[in-house]
């Protein structure tokens, strides 16, 4: 049996797995608990930003700051490098940190189409350790699709940490990714960067 965790994604399926990390209609207005309330404030802040007008680099930097808000992409960069974590220079974090930003902001504005419509919900919200798990459904014109929400506990509030859609949790799929370009590289970040860098050129 393949673990479907560890399946390498394509740019698409990747891009589904972020979007579906912020992307998506409420399909009722209440939600039961703050947790719930967080993850409906994501959506209606995202679909808000997607249906302004703007287009390119303005609706990229726009979400990336709206990501940044609500995701701790810093700790998914962090954990996505795995091993090379620490032979990262600390002179280059903060170009890393902005390059991810960057990339999944970039992937938004690249496939905001196939999200448009779409609406979440909630199914079940259960405690799993020092995280609070959310069951949820994206149900759209392609059908329905399970996804299921890591948060974790930030200053009273929440942070999303991971995010799970087709089997795939967000954080493996871009390990999985950013490792298989440093070991072909055999530690060298330069072909990582250049690869999340492309990402303004889509």
């Amino acid at each position: 049996m393949t673990d479907r965790g560890h399946r390498l994604l394509n740019r698409r399926e990747l891009g589904a797995l972020l979007l579906a990390t912020v992307f998506a209609r409420p399909a009722t207005a209440l939600a039961n608990t703050p947790a719930e309330d967080y993850v409906t404030d994501i959506a209606e802040n995202v679909m808000s930003l997607a249906n302004n007008g703007q287009k390119g680099p303005a609706l990229r930097a726009k979400f990336a700051a709206l990501m940044n808000r609500y995701i701790n992409l810093k700790s998914i960069a962090d954990f996505a490098l795995g091993p090379y974590n620490k032979q990262l220079p600390a002179s280059k974090r903060a170009e890393f940190y902005d390059l991810v930003s960057n990339y999944a902001a970039a992937l938004f504005v690249y496939y905001v189409d196939d999200f448009r419509g779409t609406e979440l919900e909630i199914v079940s919200t259960t405690k799993q350790g020092r995280f609070t798990v959310i069951q949820s459904v994206i149900k759209g014109k392609g059908g329905r699709e399970q996804v299921r929400w890591r948060l974790s506990s930030s200053g009273g509030g929440y942070r999303v940490s991971d995010v799970n859609l087709k089997g795939v949790w967000l954080t493996i799929s871009m390990k999985d990714r950013f490792s298989k370009v440093l070991k072909s590289s055999k530690g060298d970040f330069g072909p990582l960067f250049a690869e999340l860098k492309e990402a303004e050129t889509w």
